[in-house]
Formats: C-alpha cells, structure tokens, sequence
C-alpha cells in the first residue's frame, strides 16, 4: 500500500468517526430531553405525595363507636 493509500484510508477513516460522534452527539441531546422532562415528572409526583401526605395527617378521624 503507498503512502498516498494510507493517507486516503486515514481520512476516510476521520470522517466515518466525525459521522459517528455527531450520530451519537444527537443521541445525547435526545438523551437529555428525556431526562429533563423525567425529572419534571418526578418532581410533580414528589409533590402530590407531599401533599398526600400532608393530607393524612392533618386529617382527624373519627372515633370508633360502637
């Protein structure tokens, strides 16, 4: 193989990885949208349990009668 050869595969070879690293640089934004929008969701249900919470016991309960 000439240098000329080993050149030409070496460039090939940075542009199929630069084709790489921006597939997989998408694939983290992606990523990230999915983990805010988790994390919003969490913290909603975190809230309700604390209100739930809150809830049960403020709340007053009957007496057993009989």
């Amino acid at each position: 193989m000439s240098a000329f050869d080993r050149v030409l595969e070496g460039i090939k070879q940075v542009l199929l990885v630069s084709e790489d690293i921006k597939r997989l640089s998408e694939g983290v934004k992606e990523l990230s949208r999915e983990v805010r929008e988790l994390d919003r969701r969490v913290a909603r249900i975190e809230g309700i349990v604390e209100v739930a919470k809150t809830q049960a016991s403020t709340r007053r309960r009957l007496p057993k009668g009989g």
